[in-house]
């Protein structure tokens, strides 16, 4: 294998360097090293590696602009990220580079330990051999994950809810959350739901995976304030013939259980059987319980599904969101579905509020919460007090 470092700081590129000359397993031929983006995209001019070792924060061109560049020129091998930036700067920039279509194997924090380079190492060698790529939309190929290791994975605890707050464009306060399952992994760090969730879903574990929500939301009910959670379901998981029933269990022993969770659907998901759909929401909403329409305008069902179920709130698919800047259609898309919640005395939810300028105009439209980057990336629940106090500064400085 070949080996590019990407990595400014002297004594780290040597540390790490002579780290990988140790490594003899997998076996390595030939290591390059660079001190930024710049030179290393003139090494990449003849030097063809099977792995990038790549800092974030460089000189002349940052890791994050490098890999924007490797993705242009389709860049196939390994990456693994190697950074003392926080979680939440690796997990974006991995986020990125997935849909940049780039491998990433893993993200690794400063001071390296070789233990862990080696296994990384040696993850990114069974990749290339077994040719298992990331595919289109950045996911792991199945096979990367057996329904034996996903079970282990959910018995071990790694596979869990991270939160995203949501907040009230009229003053800005935290009103709620939306719990997004992550798989993080002992070596590959946090992964992106498309590398597991479709095989989970293939397992049947949908049911599973909302009530695993519900309890870790119980359990660290001191981070969340009393503030109630957005839970994602399908109506295929609606219309589970149990689900209802243990969530209902769950509440005889939570009595706040209602508004300590709420339930969004993702509309573009078929409802296949009306009947059992309004049955369960009907148990769901007798007993307190709030529905969200989640991604609303992405599928050809939106407006039936949204006559069909009793529904509190509605959330503006990011997609619109995101292109209302530079589109016309996108932000009229998006004025009439505020519009069609205010009509409907719906909560309206704008997903994807990435810029300041997204903010305040939505404001001005009257949209009720925002969700998005510009708030808060999805974090692991202990992090929510400090993100707090940190957008309360935000909030008074740019108010």
């Amino acid at each position: 294998m070949k080996i590019l470092l990407i990595e400014d700081h002297q004594f780290q590129r040597e540390a790490m360097q002579m780290q990988l000359e140790l490594i003899t397993t997998p076996k390595i031929s030939q290591i390059r090293t660079a001190t930024s983006g710049v030179e290393a995209l003139q090494i990449m001019a003849d030097f063809k590696p099977d792995i990038l070792l790549c800092d974030l924060k460089m000189p002349e061109m940052d890791g994050i602009t490098f890999l924007s560049h490797i993705s242009e020129l389709m860049f196939t091998g390994s990456i693994i990220i190697t950074s003392a930036s926080n979680q939440i700067v690796l997990d974006t920039v991995q986020k990125m580079c997935m849909s940049y279509h780039l491998k990433v194997i893993g993200a690794i924090s400063k001071p390296v330990k070789i233990n862990i380079l080696k296994e990384l190492l040696h993850l990114a060698y069974v990749e290339n051999l077994t040719n298992s790529t990331f595919a289109s939309h950045g996911s792991i190929k199945s096979k990367a994950f057996t329904e034996k290791e996903l079970e282990h994975a959910l018995e071990q605890g790694w596979i869990k809810p991270y939160f995203q707050p949501l907040v009230a464009f009229d003053n800005a306060e935290w009103q709620s959350c939306e719990a997004l399952i992550r798989f993080v992994h002992p070596i590959l760090g946090v992964l992106p739901p498309t590398s597991f969730l479709p095989q989970l879903s293939k397992m049947q574990k949908d049911a599973e995976l909302a009530l695993l929500s519900v309890n870790y939301i119980l359990q660290h009910q001191a981070h969340l304030a009393g503030r109630s959670v957005a839970i994602n379901i399908t109506p295929m998981t609606l219309m589970h013939s149990h689900f209802v029933d243990r969530l209902l269990d769950i509440a005889k022993q939570q009595p706040n259980l209602c508004k300590q969770v709420y339930f969004e659907i993702t509309e573009s998901d078929a409802l296949e059987n009306t009947g059992r759909a309004l049955e369960s929401a009907s148990r769901l909403a007798m007993h307190g319980f709030n529905l969200s329409i989640d991604d609303f305008g992405t599928g050809y069902s939106s407006l039936t599904l949204l006559d069909t179920l009793p529904f509190d709130s509605l959330k503006v698919d990011m997609s619109f969101i995101k292109a209302m800047e530079n589109s016309k259609t996108a932000a009229a898309i998006v004025e009439a579905c505020l519009l069609l919640s205010t009509r409907l005395e719906l909560k309206s939810v704008a997903e994807g509020v990435e810029t300041q300028a997204l903010w305040q105009r939505l404001q001005l439209l009257g949209c009720t919460l925002a969700q998005g980057y510009y708030i808060a990336a999805p974090m692991p629940v202990e992090r929510l007090t400090d993100w707090h106090k940190s957008w309360l500064s935000k909030v008074n400085k740019h108010p």
